[in-house]
């Protein structure tokens, strides 16, 4: 009888070692072995050639070394940024696909309820937020508006242009109309942001929210002009603009949608995986996020080309997610009425 036990488990083992191929099967594979050699994919989710895909091209090498494996930039656009992030929600939970993320599109979609998303942020297993940039209201140089003061005395609305839903240029003027209370017209539907740009540039529309680093370019041109700055930014072309938390502002409510805001855009651009990742295997890919972002040779580069790196660490990060997805109620009821 004990012969029998012990043959039926030998069998066993034989079995489940034939379904996985010779050898250890790779779900209990140590994580640093499993990496080893292994591909990444690191998608983006936008077209190549914009910020975000720049700033996950520069990454890739580092953390390339960092795992001892290869890694894929991936360019997966569409619905704003968002339907890479419903693809990465619905993504096999095995460490190989990682994720750059607009946080703060991301974020208000899901608080707004956008149609077509397909993903709970506090369901993500984040790894590291990259940076912590502002963003920038830039108009063209010889717009009709040459500061935010001007924007606030407007009688007409500032037409900002967006890609639509899912985009930092979509949520944010909706929220500074409520803060600082001027009309704001929201033109959206534009393929890209350099669509985008030239309706403003040729004065179809007044202005644009992005992040710095890809306005930067355009101001140092002369082409744009930035009035106003929302978050921190140690540019020195944004050194005399004005700042969104230095405003007055009406009243308390106005102040904590200020707050609250400036708590989302803090957290820019973020990595996350699948949910339900192993934990050895996030534990892993945090490290390796953590050795990539902290070499000084990345974060002198990236701060050379006007990428500069914001590391916060994954853990950290899902608290930061967690606290945003519960701002302010009536943060959360603007978002609610704009998407």
């Amino acid at each position: 009888m004990r012969l029998r036990t012990t043959l039926a488990g030998v069998l066993t083992s034989l079995a489940v070692l034939a379904a996985s191929g010779c050898g250890a099967a790779p779900a209990t594979l140590p994580a640093d072995e499993f990496y080893r050699d292994r591909t990444i994919e690191f998608v983006v989710p936008y077209e190549p050639g914009g910020g975000y895909d720049l700033y996950v091209r520069d990454i890739a090498p580092y953390l390339a070394s960092c795992t001892g494996g290869q890694v894929k930039v991936v360019n997966e656009a569409g619905a704003g940024g968002l339907l890479a992030t419903s693809n990465t929600a619905a993504a096999a939970p095995d460490g190989t696909r990682v994720q750059i993320v607009n946080t703060v599109g991301a974020v208000t979609a899901q608080m707004g309820g956008a149609d077509g998303i397909n993903f709970r942020l506090e369901d993500l297993s984040w790894v590291a937020r990259i940076s912590d940039e502002a963003n920038v209201v830039v108009v063209a140089a010889d717009g009709r508006f040459d500061s935010v003061d001007a924007m606030r005395d407007s009688v007409d609305p500032v037409r900002f242009v967006s890609t639509g839903p899912g985009s930092n240029d979509y949520v944010n003027p909706p929220l500074l109309q409520q803060i600082f209370d001027f009309p704001v017209e929201v033109i959206s539907g534009f393929a890209g942001s350099g669509e985008a740009r030239t309706a403003y540039l040729r004065g179809d529309a007044d202005a644009q929210v992005l992040p710095v680093a890809s306005t930067i370019g355009g101001i140092r041109s002369g082409e744009l002009r930035p009035v106003l700055v929302i978050g921190d930014s140690e540019s020195p072309q944004l050194h005399d603009v004005p700042r969104a938390r230095d405003l007055p502002v009406a009243g308390t409510d106005q102040r904590e949608t200020l707050s609250s805001l400036l708590d989302l855009v803090a957290l820019s651009r973020t990595v996350a995986a699948p949910p339900d990742l192993p934990p050895d295997r996030l534990d892993f890919l945090r490290e390796a996020f953590a050795c990539a972002l902290e070499n000084p040779d990345l974060v002198a580069a990236s701060a050379e080309q006007r990428r500069p790196i914001g590391f916060m660490p994954g853990a950290e990060l899902a608290g930061a997610v967690r606290e945003v997805l519960n701002a302010d109620p009536a943060f959360q009821q603007i978002v609610r009425d704009i998407t």
